[in-house]
């Protein structure tokens, strides 16, 4: 990528820790901190039968900096939505965590 045109980081996250309170909310937090739009949570795929449907979300966050780069992280299949997100969460955490944003309670 050249330091001119928009990063996209596309990641699958599949992960089963959890941190203290919500995902989300610490997701949203290191976004208003560090002045970025609010992360979208998308559910990009429901699957099974309508009393055992699986939703699985991705979560985007634009990270505004030099340069404005995108992070896609999709979590596994819950069969509830707000666990489903809460994964995808988790996953841009982790990568956030790794490229030195941390949020500090």
């Amino acid at each position: 990528m050249d330091g001119n045109s928009k990063g996209k980081v596309c990641l699958i996250f599949l992960t089963g820790t959890q941190n203290q309170g919500s995902t989300k909310s610490h997701l949203y937090e290191i976004c208003a901190v560090n002045h970025w739009k609010a992360p979208l949570f998308e559910c990009c795929n429901e699957e099974g039968p309508d009393h055992h449907k699986l939703f699985t979300f991705k979560v985007i966050v634009e990270i505004k900096g030099l340069r404005t780069t995108t992070i896609e992280c999709m979590g596994n299949p819950h069969s509830k939505k707000k666990a489903a997100a809460e994964n995808a969460a988790e996953g841009a955490l982790w990568f956030l965590n790794q490229a030195g944003y941390r949020f500090k309670h």
